[in-house]
């Protein structure tokens, strides 16, 4: 039997919490090596392109499939099955699913990159993605603060008013980048930019930098100024980063950071990987491209609890099971 779980289900039932725990254990499975990530595929379509992105977890294996039309938007569907009898469990409408690891695994990066808790952040984004961000880091600190700054200055007073009433936090929009970040320890960053954001050299001495926006070699987010001033790097994944980021890969192709400045989140979440910083690169920076081991992650924990309290559309078994046949 396969069941469906939409966006709205998603939304109701699931939260900063739970996400979070899931990216824990997630990125606690790779640690141990008990996950196995396969290179995406993409396929241009000539209005945009199709990806597809399978992965193994534990128990569980699956695939996202991701459309992307030009002048249209996204599309997302994860499938999951169960490893060992091939059973389609789930199929989930996969956008609010995206946005909620996306943010958790930022939180959990932060979890490891932050001594500590803030009151206060800069957001620079006020799309779909940074009310993901700002959700979850809310959840995990006590703030009293954040300054919000996007181009368009009716969404990010819009954004401001509605996540202030929402998280009963204060939400601040400013008219500029710089604005945002000044004097801010912790700087998240939620673009679709195609150019930098920001100048490297305005971030505080010391903070801390969690970029999720750069996921295409066609976006950048982060200059080369900030790369070249950071310590330590954190990467949801390292091999997917320097290949599918181009912000990093920009980086990397003009010196201003090197493979060596980039660990593994699972090492650090471990304990096997000590972050860095120095008089010249003084700033940790968290670089996130998602994964399906994440996408799986979390799909297996909104499964179990569908489950268990009955929500959700069941579907029947779609994928018929054709068995072996008999050896004579």
């Amino acid at each position: 039997m396969t069941r469906f779980i939409g966006p709205d289900e998603l939304r109701e039932r699931v939260g900063p919490s739970l996400a979070l725990q899931s990216m824990e254990h997630a990125f606690g499975l790779e640690a141990a090596d008990r996950t196995t990530l396969a290179p995406r595929a993409d396929v241009s379509s000539g209005h945009g392109f199709i990806r597809v992105m399978p992965a193994v977890l534990d128990e569980v294996m699956g695939v996202k499939v991701m459309t992307l039309a030009e002048g249209v938007g996204t599309r997302y569907l994860t499938l999951l099955y169960d490893a060992k009898s091939g059973e389609l469990l789930a199929l989930f409408d996969a956008d609010e699913l995206t946005r909620q690891r996306t943010a958790a695994t930022t939180a959990l990066a932060a979890t490891t990159m932050v001594t500590e808790a803030p009151r206060r952040l800069a957001l620079l984004g006020s799309g779909f993605e940074a009310v993901g961000q700002i959700r979850a880091l809310a959840a995990l600190w006590p703030l009293d603060e954040v300054v919000v700054y996007s181009p368009n200055a009716s969404r990010r007073r819009r954004f401001a008013t509605t996540m202030s009433e929402e998280l009963s936090v204060r939400v601040r929009a400013v008219s500029s980048a710089h604005e945002a970040m000044s004097d801010q320890g912790v700087v998240v960053l939620a673009t679709k930019a195609s150019a930098p954001v920001v100048d490297g050299n305005q971030f505080a001495a010391g903070g801390v930098v969690l970029s999720i926006g750069s996921t295409r070699l066609d976006l950048r987010e982060l200059d080369k100024t900030t790369f070249a001033r950071a310590g330590t790097v954190v990467a949801d994944n390292p091999g997917q980063l320097t290949i599918e980021s181009g912000d990093v890969k920009e980086a990397l192709g003009s010196g201003a950071l090197t493979s060596g400045h980039i660990v593994a989140l699972a090492g650090v979440c471990a304990g096997e990987v000590t972050l860095r910083r120095s008089d010249d690169r003084d700033l940790l920076v968290f670089k996130s491209v998602g994964t399906a081991i994440q996408d799986l992650a979390i799909a297996r924990v909104v499964f179990d609890d569908a489950v268990r309290n009955d929500y959700g559309t069941e579907l029947g078994e779609l994928a018929r099971l054709k068995p072996f046949a008999e050896s004579t």
